[in-house]
């Protein structure tokens, strides 16, 4: 817990959360101008409420702006150890490298939370201002809820990515591209099966995600063919892969502690000498 909350002290001395939230606000401001963009004839068919919007928004959260934002933050929390230059301080104390990836991944899942109810926030109030039809509390609570959940979920999805990326210096702006584009994938996968399997969009079935009258749906087939005990075993295999990448030894790394060592040992050498 005390390396959790030193990992939020040192987050306060950079703007990577601010860009975070600036981005994740922008997911329900997206649906609302697509939805003002619409043919006329798209918005007969598509009577667009406050519980579209929630649809909407958790769409635009797993394929475009999570993924990214999620593998920027976190890639970001772990290439300051390196450009810092204190990785190797922290290595030299009792604090393996699997153990300081947990913590930074645990961080993230923790801020993935906090952006979710975010964005559930900004989401409510875009409603109150432009999309108030059908706002209630049996649909703003749940939505809040699934929106939160599947932003932890999309994080989970990605671990082994930002896990990977993690493993070098500076590697994380190639891993935020990456994100962009597995989660851009996402948009094109209409079969069920398929989404369930998807890393990044298997929480879907977890967070029983409908979809009705969701413009961006199978014809309303998606919602009776979720399996959210295949979304469930898809984000843990995640998990599973990345305790696996992050326990492979790092040799740049070791490098990087065994100088100190070997400086300090050398200096009391001297001294002694002396």
């Amino acid at each position: 817990m005390n390396l959790i909350l030193s990992e939020f002290q040192k987050l306060k001395r950079y703007s990577v959360i601010l860009v975070g939230m600036l981005g994740t606000a922008c997911s329900p401001v997206i649906s609302i101008v697509m939805q003002n963009i619409m043919s006329d004839d798209a918005k007969t068919v598509l009577n667009y409420t406050f519980a579209d919007l929630i649809n909407s928004t958790i769409w635009n959260n797993m394929t475009i702006f999570f993924p990214m934002i999620l593998a920027m933050i976190g890639g970001y929390m772990i290439s300051r150890e390196y450009t810092d230059d204190t990785l190797k301080n922290i290595l030299a104390i009792p604090v393996s490298f699997p153990r300081l990836i947990t913590v930074k991944l645990t961080t993230l899942g923790i801020i993935a939370l906090l952006l979710g109810l975010f964005t559930a926030l900004v989401t409510l109030l875009i409603g109150l201002a432009f999309c108030n039809e059908n706002m209630t509390l049996s649909v703003v609570l749940p939505g809040s809820i699934q929106m939160t959940a599947m932003s932890l979920f999309t994080c989970i999805g990605e671990f082994p990515l930002i896990a990977l990326c993690g493993r070098k210096e500076g590697a994380f702006r190639g891993g935020a591209v990456a994100a962009f584009l597995l989660g851009y994938i996402a948009i094109f996968l209409k079969n069920p099966v398929l989404r369930n399997l998807y890393p990044l969009s298997a929480g879907l079935s977890i967070i029983q995600f409908g979809g009705e009258g969701f413009v961006s749906d199978t014809a309303g087939s998606y919602a009776s063919t979720q399996n959210s005990f295949i979304g469930i075993c898809v984000l843990l295999s995640m998990i599973v892969m990345t305790a696996i990448i992050i326990h492979i030894p790092i040799k740049n790394a070791t490098a990087a502690a065994s100088p100190k060592k070997g400086i300090g040992g050398r200096q009391n050498r001297q001294e002694v000498h002396k």
